[in-house]
C-alpha cells in the first residue's frame, strides 16, 4: 500500500523535471525514515562498500566472458578435431540409426555427412558381417564397456572397406559413440603376409621332403641294384624287394606330407581298428634306434573313421620327436584306449566317444615357452644343417588330427620327458566297405580296361593285371578309351572293370570319359585312378559316376581288392 506522502505527491506523468524532483523527495524521506541519525561517515562508507560491490560484479562478469570465451575456443577445436580426424565417428543408437557422423565417417561411407544422419548403419554392413554386427551393438548397449569387431562395408558404388569398429556407451545410455578406421590395407597386408608364410614354409617342408625323399630313393635303387647284378635268389633276393617296397610305400607318405600342408590334403577316411596301424608306425620309426617302446592297447579298443596313411604319418612323426629327444636311447610309451569327453573338458573338443594315443617320451622335456610353440611351422628346436629336423613336423601332424576333427593336447616338464595325447573322434561300427573289405575272398578274373597317359606307369600296370589272371587292354587318353569301349561293346566283349586316370595332360581325362562311357553304358564299371588324394572324386566316387577310387600309390593287394569290389555284384560299393 502507498504511503500517504506517496499519495499526495504530484503527478508529473510527461514532465522530466517533476519525475526528478519526485525521486529525489522519496529518497530524502526514505533517508529520514531509516536512519534519522545518520552522519555523513556512514553515507560514504555505504558508498564505498557499493562501489567495491559493484567493481566485484564487474570483474565476475569479466571472468564470465573469459570462460565463454574459452569454452567456445574449446568447442572450436574440439570441433575441428571431431570433424578432421582420420578416425570416422558416429553416434548410435539402440537401433543402430546414426544420430551423428563427423566429415571422417562420412568421407569413409562415401556419402555426406547431411545424408548420413537418421540413416541406419546396417545398411552398409555386408550382408554376412550383419550377424557379428548386431551382437557387437546388443553388447555395447548390454555391457555399457568398451566393445570392438571387424566388419565389411558395402561403399561407394559398390566397393568393400574393411572396418575396425570399437563402441562405447554414453552415460545417459540412449547412444554410444562409435571409432571406425579403414583397415582395408592392414587386411590385404596380412593376407599377403600369410601366403608369403606358407610359401616360405613350403619351401622349408619341400627341403626337408626332399631330403628324405632322396634317402629313401637311394634306398630303393641300392636294393634293386643288388637284386639284379649280385645273382640274388630266394629269401635274399625277396628281403630286397621288401626293403624297396617299403621305401616306396614311404616315399608316398611323404608326399602326402606336402600336400597336406600345401593344401589342405582332404582326408580320405575310413573306419578302422587302429591298433596294427599304431604299432606297425611306431615300430617303423623306431627302426636301428637305440630306443624301445612298451605297448599299452586297451581291450575291444573303439573303431575311428580315419585316412590310414595321414594317420600313419602322424604316429611316426611322433614317435620320431620322441627318439630325437632321447639320443643316449631310452623308452617310448605308447597307449590307446578308449575315453568319453564332455563339453567343458581339455582339449576343446564336442563332447562323444573318442580314441586317444598317447606317445610318452623320457628325454628333456620343454619349457613353458617352448610348449606354446611347438606347432608353430617357423619354431624348431633342432638345428636345420644337414636337413635334420625341419620344424615342420608336429605342423602336419596338428593340421591332419585337425582335419579328423579331432585334436592334440601336451604335457611336458623339464628333465622328465614329454606326452603327446592324439584324440580320434571314435566310431563304434566299420564302414560297408570296412566290411566287404574283410570279406574278400578270391577275386574274380575278367576283362579290365587301364587309361593312363604314363607310358611306364601304364606297361606296369598292364602286367601286374595280367599276372594277376585279367585280360587287359591299355589306352593313353579318354578319347582312346571310348573307341576301345565302344568297339568290345560291340563285339559283346564288354569290360568287367575300367581304371581311369583323372589327370592327363594332353586330352581326356577320367572325370570326361566316364560321363561318355555312361552314355554308351549306364552300367559300365569305373574306378577313378589319380595321385591328387585330395581330388572330389577320389573322396566321393560315387557323386561322379564311378563306383570306387584308387589312390596312387598302391600296392598288389589293394588293387585286387578294389578290382573284386567293383566286379562282385554281391560287393557293398
Amino acid at each position: 500500500m502507498n504511503s500517504p506522502a506517496k499519495r499526495n505527491e504530484p503527478k508529473t506523468a510527461g514532465d522530466p523535471a517533476g519525475l526528478r524532483r519526485r525521486a529525489e523527495a522519496r529518497l530524502s524521506d526514505r533517508q529520514t525514515k531509516t536512519s534519522p541519525d545518520r552522519t555523513r561517515a556512514d553515507n560514504e562508507r555505504q558508498v564505498h562498500e557499493l562501489e567495491v560491490h559493484q567493481i566485484e560484479l564487474e570483474m565476475q562478469n569479466e571472468e564470465l566472458r573469459d570462460v565463454r570465451e574459452a569454452m567456445e575456443a574449446l568447442l572450436e577445436k574440439y570441433t575441428d578435431l571431431y570433424d578432421f580426424a582420420p578416425v570416422g565417428y558416429l553416434t548410435l543408437d539402440h537401433e543402430g540409426i546414426i544420430c551423428e557422423a563427423n566429415l571422417a565417417g562420412a568421407s569413409l561411407l562415401g556419402i555426406t555427412r547431411s545424408a548420413l544422419i537418421n540413416r541406419h548403419f546396417k545398411l552398409f554392413v555386408s550382408e554376412a558381417d550383419l550377424p557379428a554386427f548386431n551382437a557387437f551393438l546388443q553388447n555395447v548397449f548390454a555391457s555399457k564397456t568398451r566393445q570392438g569387431c571387424d566388419v565389411t562395408l558395402n561403399v561407394k558404388a559398390g566397393s568393400l572397406l574393411v572396418t575396425q569398429l570399437e563402441a562405447i556407451v554414453f552415460e545417459s545410455g540412449q547412444a554410444c559413440r562409435v571409432a571406425m578406421t579403414d583397415i582395408t590395407e592392414r587386411k590385404r597386408t596380412e593376407a599377403d603376409h600369410l601366403i608369403l608364410n606358407k610359401l616360405e614354409s613350403t619351401g622349408i617342408l619341400a627341403g626337408g621332403i626332399a631330403h628324405d625323399f632322396n634317402n629313401l630313393l637311394t634306398v630303393i635303387l641300392l636294393n634293386l641294384e643288388l637284386a639284379r647284378k649280385h645273382g640274388l635268389s630266394g629269401e635274399k633276393l625277396a628281403r630286397h624287394l621288401e626293403d624297396a617296397k617299403e621305401a616306396c610305400l614311404l616315399a608316398g607318405s611323404l608326399t602326402a606330407q606336402l600336400v597336406t600342408f600345401a593344401k589342405g590334403g582332404v582326408p580320405v577316411r575310413k573306419a578302422m581298428l587302429l591298433s596294427g596301424l599304431i604299432q606297425e608306425s611306431v615300430r617303423s620309426a623306431l627302426s636301428g634306434s637305440n630306443v624301445r617302446c612298451e605297448f599299452s592297447m586297451a581291450e575291444e579298443l573303439w573303431a575311428a573313421e580315419v585316412d590310414a596313411g595321414q594317420i600313419g604319418q602322424v604316429i611316426r612323426g611322433m614317435v620320431l620327436n620322441a627318439r630325437e629327444a632321447m639320443p643316449q636311447g631310452g623308452e617310448v610309451f605308447v597307449r590307446a584306449e578308449n575315453v568319453v569327453l564332455s563339453a567343458l573338458e581339455h582339449p576343446p573338443l564336442p563332447a562323444g566317444e573318442y580314441l586317444r594315443v598317447s606317445i610318452a617320451d623320457q628325454g628333456a622335456g620343454m619349457t613353458k615357452e617352448v610348449l606354446s610353440k611347438i606347432f608353430d611351422p617357423y619354431f624348431s628346436t633342432k638345428q636345420r644343417g644337414d636337413q635334420k629336423g625341419m620344424g615342420l613336423g608336429l605342423t602336419i601332424c596338428h593340421a591332419v588330427v585337425q582335419k579328423h576333427g579331432g585334436a592334440i593336447a601336451v604335457k611336458s616338464e623339464p628333465g622328465v620327458g614329454s606326452t603327446f595325447d592324439i584324440y580320434l573322434p571314435a566310431t563304434r561300427k566299420l564302414s560297408g566297405k570296412e566290411e566287404a573289405a574283410a570279406a574278400v575272398g578270391v577275386p574274380r578274373h575278367g576283362r579290365v580296361l587301364v587309361m593312363d597317359d604314363e607310358q611306364a606307369l601304364r606297361t606296369v600296370l598292364g602286367l601286374m593285371l595280367t599276372k594277376l589272371g585279367h585280360e587287359v587292354d591299355l589306352a593313353e587318353n579318354g578319347q582312346q578309351a571310348i573307341e576301345i569301349y565302344k568297339k568290345a561293346k560291340s563285339l559283346g566283349r564288354g569290360y568287367d572293370a575300367v581304371i581311369l586316370d583323372l589327370t592327363i595332360r594332353e586330352g581326356m581325362g577320367g572325370q570326361e570319359t566316364i560321363q561318355e562311357l555312361l552314355k554308351i553304358d549306364p552300367n559300365v564299371k569305373a574306378v577313378a585312378m589319380s595321385g591328387y588324394v585330395h581330388n572330389p572324386v577320389i573322396q566321393e566316387p560315387e557323386r561322379h559316376g564311378f563306383k570306387c577310387a584308387l589312390a596312387k600309390p598302391f600296392d598288389v593287394a589293394t588293387l585286387q581288392e578294389t578290382l573284386f569290389r567293383v566286379m562282385d555284384s554281391k560287393a557293398v560299393l
